[in-house]
């Protein structure tokens, strides 16, 4: 049970992190290629990647939250999820009520983020409680060699942004979509290959997934 808990952990987080990441260097870009139309101006489209920026923090504590309460269900215990749940409901109001007026709707974004990790936590700290050990070694090791992949393809990707920038007409949509695509390729690419080059397991698993079929 620990180590089928530890490497779904694993699994979400090297999917999750490196698309928070990758969605925080074309906030602006998803923004404008979605809603970038019609009375959206530029002032509209920098409050929006400024939300989504926020809310992109705490993606892999969304990705997680599920997996950790199927646990607690699975062990027969479904109170502690409900009742952490509503605490971060709790969190997240008090938190919007504090960030509001400061920052608008980004603060928002912000304390539903807050709540998310706090959420997370509390479930991590109970189920170890509960269990003992999560082999936390293991996902700590993996979560550092999947942000240092991360972290590599962020550089190429900020590289490439101002390489296609000025190759484009970042004015019009097909100039936003071409540097969007060039450059997520090329970052998608860096971080499987710095990940298969630091001997990430997650990537092995892929690799035996597509072997398979």
């Amino acid at each position: 049970f620990i180590e089928q808990v530890s490497v779904n952990t694993r699994r979400i987080l090297f999917l999750m992190i490196p698309i928070s990441v990758f969605m925080i260097a074309f906030r602006a870009q998803i923004v404008r290629l979605v809603l970038g139309s019609g009375s959206f101006d530029w002032e509209d489209t920098i409050l929006t990647a400024e939300a989504l920026g926020y809310f992109t923090i705490s993606l892999f504590a969304q990705g997680l939250i599920p997996l950790l309460t199927r646990a607690f269900y699975a062990l027969q215990n479904t109170r502690t999820p409900v009742l952490i749940s509503l605490l971060a409901v709790a969190l997240n109001i008090g938190a919007a009520f504090g960030l509001a007026p400061t920052m608008g709707v980004a603060g928002l974004a912000l304390a539903f983020s807050l709540s998310s990790i706090v959420n997370l936590i509390f479930l991590v700290v109970i189920l170890k409680y509960r269990l003992g050990d999560l082999e936390e070694k293991k996902i700590l090791l993996s979560t550092l060699k999947i942000s240092v992949a991360s972290l590599g393809g962020l550089v190429c990707i900020q590289l490439a942004k101002y390489l296609l920038a000025s190759l484009v007409n970042m004015q019009t949509f097909f100039g936003v979509l071409i540097q969007f695509l060039g450059a997520g390729s090329l970052g998608i690419l860096v971080y499987l290959l710095v990940s298969l080059a630091l001997g990430s397991e997650e990537i092995k698993d892929w690799q035996k997934r597509f072997a398979n079929k």
